[in-house]
């Protein structure tokens, strides 16, 4: 995909813009940009990448997100906001679980369409990851779009099932292995007409006090 990309470049930069050769190499551009994110997809999925682990400060790695995202869901209308968080910290991989907050961010804006809100937080609490209690960080996406059915409910953590056109159904199915490889947890609350917020809830990084938690 890689040498096929590169032989394009060369190529469209012999055609002139509005020419139907240059419309037709704009199509081969898109449809190697989708195969390179099924490759992607499959490669995440057959072969996780072990997470290499830091005390990540959460400011800054929702800021990043945000900047990243907002053009892209500005052009249908959707609004990103961040709640300006607390001074928190996790035990993560910031480029691993920016991948997660990514995917879960571009779903949220899929399940809105056209003009809505997607928000991002985060918050502490105490909650049960593997055999005891901890204080963890939520990282939430909360959108207002039309919520999940029942039954898409019972298989949404399944491996290929999906309900976009172009979708892989890979999407959910790494980011729960992601987060599960930071031994926390995917979580979801989701009302139909009423939009959904997925929480990444991850182990705090130590020494952090539980001040703040509800």
């Amino acid at each position: 995909l890689t040498a096929i990309k590169a032989a394009l470049f060369i190529q469209q930069k012999k055609f002139q813009p509005g020419a139907q050769e240059f419309l037709d190499a704009k199509v081969v551009e898109r449809e190697i940009l989708r195969l390179e994110r099924i490759v992607n997809d499959f490669l995440l999925f057959a072969r996780p990448t072990e997470p290499q682990l830091a005390n990540v400060p959460v400011g800054p790695l929702l800021q990043e997100v945000q900047t990243l995202l907002l053009p892209q869901l500005a052009k249908n209308k959707v609004q990103l906001l961040l709640d300006p968080p607390p001074p928190l910290r996790v035990r993560a991989d910031a480029a691993q679980i920016k991948q997660v907050l990514i995917n879960l961010i571009q779903n949220a804006a899929d399940a809105i369409g056209q003009e809505g809100v997607v928000k991002l937080r985060a918050r502490q609490n105490r909650k049960r990851l593997g055999q005891k209690e901890t204080d963890v960080v939520i990282l939430e996406v909360e959108d207002n779009g039309k919520g999940i059915s029942q039954e898409v409910r019972k298989r949404l953590f399944d491996p290929f099932f999906t309900t976009k056109d172009t979708g892989t159904g890979l999407g959910l199915s790494i980011a729960a292995g992601i987060v599960q490889k930071h031994a926390g947890a995917l979580e979801y609350q989701t009302a139909l007409g009423h939009g959904t917020t997925f929480g990444i809830v991850l182990p705090a990084a130590s020494g952090q006090a539980g001040e703040g938690a509800d």
